[in-house]
């Protein structure tokens, strides 16, 4: 083999002294470079590029002429230019090979992206000759390659939020380190898990059928499907829902597992509870629905008490600092509310069957009515993706019927449709006709769920009973809601029925008349005054103390309690004989009152109060297992309260009778219970002073008494409205000088927004500003004040919510 010799601009190997006479020609060469796929050029040792193949014409759509004296730069993206210039004088000085990846732009002005190389072509004495270089389209590869680090970020992403346990196995199903869920959630370390060792974390009853499954699995190449208790790291044994696919390489052999535990404890233990609650319902039933209806206050005050004690004890352990017993005394809690909720609802149905449901007419606009359960029902609707629209043409009037019973039965009916849809559609809507001579209206409630079968209509408004177990195992519920919401509609001289089609969705419709037969109508608050049987007078006057009436004694013992701590002096009685005696000779700041008691009732008592000069003007906060609004407003209780008794809203009642320093008040006006306390719990951590009202009207009565620093103020609400509130403060004489925020989850109008905006200090829509912002905005609403010094819980509270 003898040195390379240079002919024209091609090497040729020399062997033996001569040039093959067959060998390639320039003309070959050059042929091969304009083949090429890749783009390819030629530069002299300084870097000056001197020759380029039709490959880079053809993409480039430029000329030689064009690509003389550096014509290269003007090919190249702004953005990598100098970059990419530069690495390649460094190599082109340093004689070392070229490479780098940059954008060159086309004939049609769009950039792809290239790899790009050079080498250096040497003389025998090292110096460099000419450098050859390409340019290689890597622009599909790059893509790839980016959504592939794209969609492994999205994967990685997805596994840390993700509250299963994800892990992976062998093709022999061993699993192998790392594993950062299963052992941050088990607490093993990377040797005790390794191979067969995550065995150990499962319930020893669990292990040799999980073991069994997963081998079985392995062996078939099938998809692993079990249930099993894991141990966690805290030792608690935690039920899971386990599945595991193979992954399967190219020649069908596996690769490797992967799969997921989902903790489904609260789901057993929910599913547990409902079908203790199932069972124990249809025993009950066995017995004479009479001794369920007489039996409801001795059901239900057992739970009042266990829920009761349960957050008074959450709050002395809050304050004793012990709060890792919380989840435990929380569990307790929610177990018996879920169990008041399934015996209320059997209640209802002992009451229905015993002949004791009653009726409490009331007239009411309609389209009020609608705009109640809409707001009601939002959460339920838009829990499953699903939509809702009104349906309803001309002017639908007002009713007298029994509101609070058509709305539960309106609510029923959409909850069942948001229950048993997903992503679809649910429609209410509402008619008023004339039928008769006499004026109907007739509610419509259509979903595009899961629809029914025949069969399955058949059996739908009977006690206990869903469409199929199946639905029960899926969907939840006791299948008392329709039962209930039958009785309530033909007791108020209405019907009921459905229409569907399974697989396409159903549709429930009430007609009811407008106006209650005269006959069906209980008034009840007339029969209290025949109840009232003896009145005593007592002696002492001890006016700054509370009175509480309560036939439980577990009941007076834990509000007595609560009340004391709060710094009341407290009396008790244990009937309401008793207790009208106490009130009539303490003229106390304030009574609490139970309803049903032995010897003379809770109604009776209230009667009492009411009529009697001395006394009349006492607030009385109602207490009961009985959900009696309506009954008690006629009577003229100052505020309700539905046992099991909410620690917090009674905090606020009895804070309006406490004669203290109002400085920094807060007055919440909202119809939710639940916002309320919210706004409540936060304000008052913060030093407030807070004040509430479940609606307009109960806010004027607040201002009377109280003039607050500040008004939170909910729009859409029964009884009167935030608009009318607003209208109605802002017609006082000191209603101006009183800031106002509204929070609300209505959708506001131009129209309504432009109201507002003549009467509210600032509008906030429910779930779309921050902490943070809410604090900028008190902020920015006492900065346009007249200048006074903020008092310090305003200036506290406002501190802390600013960044």
């Amino acid at each position: 083999m003898m040195p390379t010799k240079l002919t024209g601009d091609i090497t040729v190997t020399v062997q033996d002294g001569k040039v093959p006479e067959t060998g390639p020609t320039m003309a070959d060469f050059r042929n091969l470079a304009d083949a090429l796929p890749q783009l390819a050029w030629i530069a002299e040792a300084d870097g000056t590029l001197v020759w380029y193949n039709r490959r880079w014409y053809d993409y480039t759509g430029t000329t030689p002429a064009e690509m003389a004296d550096h014509g290269w730069r003007k090919l190249h993206h702004p953005d990598h230019l100098e970059r990419a210039a530069g690495r390649f004088a460094s190599c082109i000085a340093a004689g070392e090979s070229w490479q780098d990846t940059f954008p060159l732009r086309g004939k049609d002005g769009r950039y792809r992206w290239f790899l790009s190389m050079a080498e250096p072509v040497r003389h025998a004495d090292g110096t460099v000759l000419r450098w050859y270089g390409t340019n290689t389209d890597v622009t599909e590869t790059r893509l790839a390659q980016d959504a592939l680090g794209h969609s492994e970020q999205r994967f990685r992403a997805l596994v840390d939020a993700s509250a299963a346990v994800i892990w992976s196995t062998t093709a022999q199903g061993e699993l192998m380190p790392p594993q950062p869920s299963w052992a941050a959630y088990t607490g093993q370390s990377d040797e005790a898990y390794q191979g067969w060792g995550w065995i150990d974390a499962i319930h020893p009853d669990d292990r040799a059928r999980v073991a069994e499954v997963w081998a079985e699995c392995v062996e078939r190449v099938t998809v692993f499907e079990v249930e099993y208790r894991l141990r966690r790291h805290d030792d608690v044994w935690r039920d899971m829902e386990v599945r595991g696919v193979p992954v399967l390489a190219e020649d069908g052999s596996i690769r490797e597992w992967v799969g997921l535990n989902i903790d489904i404890t609260a789901r057993k233990e929910a599913e547990a509870a409902i079908e203790h609650a199932r069972a124990a319902a249809e025993a009950a039933n066995l017995a004479k629905s009479q001794f369920l209806a007489n039996m409801s206050h001795e059901l239900r005050t057992p739970l009042s008490a266990v829920i009761g004690y349960s957050e008074m004890l959450g709050e002395e352990l809050e304050d004793l600092g012990q709060a890792e017993l919380l989840p435990d005394l929380r569990k307790i809690e929610s177990s018996a509310r879920h169990l008041l909720g399934l015996i209320n609802d059997v209640l209802d149905i002992s009451k229905i069957e015993a002949g004791r449901l009653t009726l409490a007419a009331e007239t009411f606009d309609v389209v009020s009515l609608i705009e109640d359960v809409t707001a009601a029902t939002q959460s339920l609707i838009t829990k499953k993706r699903n939509r809702f629209r009104l349906d309803f043409e001309g002017d639908l009037g007002a009713m007298h019927q029994d509101q609070l019973k058509l709305r539960q039965s309106l609510i029923n009916l959409i909850g069942n449709a948001a229950k048993f849809s997903e992503d679809g559609e649910i429609i209410l809507g509402v008619r008023r006709l004339r039928e008769g001579g006499a004026d109907w209206l007739s509610f419509s409630v259509s979903d595009t769920g899961i629809g029914l079968t025949q069969e399955q209509i058949g059996r739908l408004f009977e006690r206990f009973s869903q469409a199929d177990e199946s639905t029960t195992r899926q969907f939840g519920g006791t299948g008392l809601g329709l039962a209930i919401t039958r009785a309530f509609v033909e007791r108020m001289g209405g019907t009921i029925g459905v229409e569907s089609t399974f697989g396409e969705g159903a549709t429930f419709t009430i007609r009811l008349p407008a106006e209650l037969a005269a006959h069906e109508e209980e008034v009840e608050a007339e029969s209290v005054a025949a109840r009232v049987q003896e009145i005593t007078e007592g002696e002492a006057h001890l006016h700054d103390v509370v009175l509480l009436v309560d036939d439980d004694p577990a009941a007076r013992d834990l509000l007595q309690r609560f009340l004391e701590r709060e710094g009341f002096r407290v009396r008790t009685a244990n009937d309401g004989r008793a207790g009208l005696t106490l009130a009539r000779a303490l003229k106390p700041r304030a009574i609490l009152l139970d309803i049903e008691m032995p010897r003379m009732d809770g109604w009776a008592v209230l009667h009492a109060i009411r009529t009697d000069p001395e006394i009349a003007e006492t607030p009385v906060i109602i207490t009961s297992v009985v959900n009696e609004f309506s009954l008690a407003h006629v009577l003229g209780a100052t505020d309700y309260m539905v046992k099991p008794i909410d620690w917090g809203a009674l905090k606020d009642a009895m804070e309006r009778y406490r004669p203290v320093d109002r400085e920094g008040s807060v007055l919440v006006v909202d119809d939710d219970a639940d916002a309320r306390e919210r706004v409540r719990r936060t304000l008052q951590r913060d030093g407030w002073q807070v004040r509430e009202a479940e609606n307009g009207a109960a806010a004027l009565e607040s201002l009377d008494q109280v003039r607050p620093s500040l008004i939170l103020l909910d729009l859409m609400m029964p009884v009167m409205d935030g608009f009318a509130f607003l209208r109605a403060l802002r017609g006082r004489p000191d209603g101006d000088s009183i800031p106002v925020v509204v929070l609300t989850a209505k959708e506001i109008t131009s129209e309504e927004k432009e109201s507002l905006g003549r009467q509210a200090d600032r509008l906030i829509v429910k779930g779309t500003m921050s902490l943070s912002e809410i604090g900028r905005q008190l902020r920015d609403l006492y900065s346009h004040q007249d200048g006074t010094p903020l008092p310090g819980k305003i200036q506290s509270l406002i501190d802390k919510l600013s960044p």
